[in-house]
């Protein structure tokens, strides 16, 4: 086979796809939860064309988001963000409630007052 192999109908791309779920035992190569049929997303590589493996569509959209903003985040390479990503589940399950309330953060409650009040001025606007 050669480096330019190409799935080139929509038929060979959807049957290659199952069969690739197949063989990840019908689980999402990131996640490692089970993916139905038509949630399955055949990921590849922007730079080079080639398929990678079946995932998620949420777990293919965080993995481009990812790849596509390594740079504009600082992340330059592989192992600066295999660093990151190690670090994120102790990070945000740390108790940070000793830390002071962030100045645009607001409640439900607040949030519910804001929204009745932005109401009741547009009622009051329109009656005029």
């Amino acid at each position: 086979m050669s480096n330019d192999y190409r799935l080139k109908t929509g038929l060979e791309y959807k049957q290659s796809r199952i069969d690739r779920l197949a063989e990840q035992g019908g689980k999402c190569a990131l996640c490692t939860q089970p993916v139905k049929p038509e949630e399955a997303t055949y990921d590849h590589d922007h730079k080079t064309g080639h398929c990678r493996a079946i995932l998620h569509r949420g777990c293919n959209a965080m993995l481009g988001h990812i790849e596509n903003n390594m740079p504009r985040h600082k992340l330059q390479n592989v192992a600066r963000l295999a660093a990151f990503c190690r670090a994120v589940p102790a990070y945000i399950h740390t108790d940070w409630s000793d830390q002071p309330l962030h100045p645009t953060f607001r409640t439900e409650d607040e949030k519910r007052l804001r929204r009745n009040l932005k109401a009741r001025k547009a009622r009051a606007a329109k009656k005029e």
